[in-house]
């Protein structure tokens, strides 16, 4: 169960760097490209990062409270880089932070939802690296909504909303609608 927190917290900062990448980075195509690095940091490193496990609902590969944890130890990784970046980027994280924030709830579970779909396809172990780098690119040049990245731009931004929970939500049904029970996914 530590070493479960600790993969996942490690998880949470792999996606917080490539959210902190992509903010700094002008062209929003090469920052969607570069946001990659965070995911496939998780892959590579078989780190536990909750929108690639929710996958695993649908098979029981895990216990009930393995996602709780997961869930946790992401939000805290994420917070911690977002407090370290803060001062750099708040500017442009502020008003990412401001358009989450802004979404009905409707709106943020279906962006979640699209997220999911797209996270499930991209963490498969089966799905090519390059493809990976694509899923990413496409969920966020889509402006859909990733629970991890959010929390990243909404404490960086220093901003928070409840949209993170239709968030949430989303990114959990998106991924079970895209899981494969024949397959392993990391």
């Amino acid at each position: 169960m530590i070493s479960n927190l600790y993969k996942s917290m490690v998880a949470g900062m792999a996606i917080a760097l490539g959210g902190w990448i992509y903010l700094m980075t002008a062209n929003p195509i090469v920052g969607a490209a570069l946001f990659a690095c965070g995911l496939l940091t998780v892959r590579i490193y078989n780190l536990d990062l909750f929108t690639g496990r929710i996958q695993y609902m649908v098979t029981k590969e895990f216990p009930w409270y393995y996602y709780p944890i997961i869930l946790l130890g992401n939000f805290i990784g994420a917070a911690l880089i977002g407090c370290v970046s803060m001062l750099l980027v708040r500017e442009t994280a502020t008003v990412i932070a401001a358009n989450k924030v802004a979404q009905s709830l409707p709106i943020a579970f279906f962006k979640g939802v699209g997220c999911g779909m797209l996270m499930s396809f991209a963490t498969n172990k089966n799905t090519p690296l390059w493809a990976t780098v694509m899923g990413v690119a496409a969920f966020i040049l889509a402006g859909m909504n990733h629970c991890i990245a959010d929390m990243y731009y909404m404490i960086a931004g220093t901003t928070f909303s409840w949209t993170i929970v239709a968030t949430i939500l989303g990114n959990i049904a998106g991924g079970i609608i895209f899981s494969s029970p024949t397959t392993s996914n990391t």
